[in-house]
């Protein structure tokens, strides 16, 4: 007989880095009964317990060729979603960076975020009136690659975030360092105005975000099918 339980470990960690879709858990259940069934084979031909599992892990497949990214979903509705995201994240930027306005950085940044509340605004407002009309609208998107693309987004963004703070940080303090100074923020609005200078760029997380939630709307807009 053989341990079940080892045989789950080692498929949870195979599938540790797949969407829990339909269509995967199938085929997680599916690899486990294979290898169940493996191991039983090569134990009945007189093979010992782990050497089993070891041919039995050794010879199983690629499991990344095994799974269908593309997903059919509700592509209306996946666009409306994701703009109605869009406008949330960039009205709560737009609040966020309004005492930015203070600064000459900040009249930029709260400005464009303006814009494209707006702009987002206008857009949400559009396809709400065709979203009953369109709402069963279908395509096939590539979910795998979209979730490869939120990873790569938020990873951009944490070295965005991590080079404009150094950069922002020398310029603000380096002579201090150089010469040794102790480093000093004079008065309340010193501190507003260095506390906005890291701000400001954390606005940008709007960017990821909408990456991140594109990957989840590909999961609660699936279309299934009978």
């Amino acid at each position: 007989m053989t341990n079940r339980h080892d045989l789950e470990i080692f498929v949870d960690r195979l599938f540790a880095n797949q969407r829990k879709t339909k269509e995967v858990v199938e085929l997680k259940n599916e690899v486990l009964s294979n290898l169940e069934a493996r191991v039983t084979d090569y134990m009945e031909n007189g093979m010992e317990y782990q050497s089993a599992i070891s041919m039995a892990i050794d010879n199983i497949e690629d499991i990344e060729a095994l799974i269908d990214d593309n997903q059919k979903v509700y592509s209306y509705r996946f666009r409306y979603d994701l703009v109605q995201s869009a406008l949330i994240y960039s009205l709560l930027a737009w609040i966020v960076t309004i005492p930015a306005r203070f600064l000459p950085s900040g009249i930029g940044v709260n400005t464009l975020l303006l814009c494209v509340v707006v702009f987002t605004g206008a857009v949400y407002l559009s396809m709400s009136r065709h979203l009953k009309r369109y709402e069963k609208q279908t395509a096939i998107i590539n979910a795998g690659k979209l979730a490869k693309w939120s990873k790569g987004a938020w990873w951009l963004w944490s070295i965005f975030i991590v080079v404009v703070s150094l950069y922002t940080f020398v310029i603000q303090y380096g002579s201090d360092l150089w010469f040794g100074r102790a480093l000093r923020i004079d008065g309340p609005y010193s501190f507003y105005e260095t506390v906005m200078r890291y701000a400001i760029p954390m606005t940008s997380v709007i960017i990821p975000l909408l990456v991140q939630k594109a990957c989840k709307l590909t999961l609660q807009l699936e279309v299934n099918e009978p």
